[in-house]
């Protein structure tokens, strides 16, 4: 199984050598739990049978002055255990993002984007700032995955983070694959309706909003989508995602699997779609 969705803001190892980092992940990313080592993460993973893991950074520079993980810390970490899998993040406020971009990939062995527009505070649909960034992204041919909905983030804005804004960015950019992360919650309807209507367009199931994952699941997958549609429309669409550190990745397994899924298609969300929107060997 692959979790699409973690951030590595818990671990120890990087806390030791970034005296700025616990700080700037309490005040900008809203988080407070103390730091743990980065095999206790490994050994969440295991527990929950999620053989790889993606970690997102957080380019804040222009936004909050700061970077909730840099790409280099996200790349260090990934060469030094293959349970992880890194994407970048850079800064679409800043004209040097794309060059950014091209250099975590090219060099530091990056995989896919992060963007989270509530924090970073930019429209996605930009053409001036966010579409030089999916152009390098198609150049690269590397995955985006944009969060979308409601932050979590106490300074986060869901106003730049709504699904809608993202129809004319996907059909500018056909050869990228965006990731859409928590389902767009509350935008349910319209992610739901891009990643139908769009090859290009893809779900996580990121969602906690109110109870337990396996609430938040059922009541957005199971009731408001519907599991019929999923089977039908979207079973090649969705990929698991858990939000880790936010949400415990093995709640977060055990409420897809409570699904009344078809075995194939939980198959492809717990890893099938992921290895091929990763390019991963089968």
């Amino acid at each position: 199984m692959i979790d699409i969705h973690t951030h590595p803001v818990m671990i120890k190892e990087l806390f030791e050598n970034d005296p700025d980092l616990e700080r700037n992940i309490n005040d900008f990313f809203g988080f407070h739990f103390p730091p743990q080592s980065l095999q206790n993460f490994t050994l969440e993973m295991d527990a929950a049978g999620v053989s790889q893991a993606v970690l997102l950074p957080i380019d804040a520079t222009s936004a909050h002055g700061c970077k909730i993980v840099s790409n280099e810390q996200v790349a260090k970490i990934v060469d030094t255990d293959s349970h992880f899998i890194g994407f970048a993040s850079v800064d679409p406020n800043l004209p040097e993002a794309a060059r950014q971009l091209e250099h975590a990939v090219q060099n530091l062995g990056l995989r896919g984007l992060k963007l989270d527009p509530s924090l970073q505070k930019f429209y996605p649909n930009d053409p001036a700032t966010a579409f030089p960034v999916y152009k390098a992204c198609q150049e690269l041919e590397i995955p985006v995955l944009l969060h979308c909905g409601m932050s979590w983030v106490p300074q986060g804005l869901a106003k730049y983070s709504q699904p809608l804004l993202m129809e004319e960015t996907v059909q500018t950019f056909p050869g990228v694959n965006f990731i859409l992360a928590h389902f767009g919650w509350p935008w349910v309807n319209e992610a739901q309706m891009l990643a139908v209507k769009y090859p290009n367009v893809y779900l996580d199931t990121a969602i906690l909003y109110s109870g337990t994952p396996g609430n938040a699941m059922q009541r957005v997958i199971g009731q408001q989508v519907g599991l019929e549609v999923v089977e039908r429309s979207l079973a090649h669409k969705i990929l698991f995602g858990s939000n880790y550190p936010r949400v415990d990745i093995r709640r977060s397994v055990q409420g897809l699997n409570a699904l009344e899924l078809a075995p194939r298609t939980k198959n492809a969300i717990l890893d099938g779609n992921a290895r091929k929107i990763l390019k991963l060997e089968s």
